[in-house]
């Protein structure tokens, strides 16, 4: 079973505010015109579901276009922590517990369900969304993970999100996926991820589609 894990784009859904623009999908080319169908896109690298490099937040790091395309396709785990309230905090505890038993090698993926992607259609998705702290972001980067997924929008408390958590996890060669979808559907693991970004040259991140795949625990 593959287990799609991509949150959709549509028009009027959440945003992060200015300097980003809207989400804008209009039909352009109709079958009873133009005797096609084609379709203006107006997004930007954080719109849906989206992978980033380093280059987000730090100078001199490498675009998602110049990563190696292995880079975006990993053994993943899946932590299930309990459903979470609005701008409750994730701690470094719980999710310790939720990953007790993983057989965790340096640079796998770790995706974190908190049950807030249930929240994806309304206005507080990105204002109210649960957050790391300090302590949870430094036991992500101990257990040297090599790419983070998570169901919210930020990973740092959005009433005062200045970056520095993400910087602290992206002083090495990680990604970020975020927000993910549908993650309650997926067991432990071990799962195989594929999160592939659009194939933009000199960006920090793109919107991509986020898939799990079971393996072998040999795999």
């Amino acid at each position: 079973m593959i287990l799609d894990i991509t949150g959709p784009i549509r028009n009027g859904m959440w945003t992060y505010g200015d300097p980003l623009p809207s989400v804008e999908i209009e039909q352009v080319a109709m079958l009873e015109g133009e005797g096609w169908k084609g379709h203006r896109l107006q997004l930007h690298t954080l719109a849906g579901t989206y992978i980033e490099s380093a280059d987000h937040l730090l100078p001199g790091r490498k675009t998602i276009g110049e990563l190696p395309v292995e880079s975006f396709v990993r053994r993943a785990w899946i932590a299930q922590l309990s459903d979470k309230r609005e701008l409750e905090p994730i701690t470094a505890a719980e999710l310790a517990a939720a990953c007790e038993g993983h057989a965790h090698r340096p640079g796998d993926a770790l995706l974190i369900a908190t049950g807030w992607d249930k929240r994806w259609q309304e206005p507080e998705f990105v204002t109210h969304c649960p957050f790391f702290t300090e302590e949870t972001m430094k036991w992500v980067i101990e257990r040297d993970v090599g790419l983070l997924g998570v169901d919210v929008p930020c990973m740092q408390d959005p009433r005062a999100d200045d970056g520095t958590l993400c910087r602290q996890f992206f002083k090495q060669e990680r990604l970020l996926l975020a927000p993910l979808v549908g993650l309650r559907k997926a067991a432990t693991g071990p799962w195989m991820l594929a999160a592939l970004p659009l194939s933009i040259p000199g960006v920090c991140g793109a919107p991509c589609r986020a898939i799990l795949m079971p393996i072998t625990e040999g795999g």
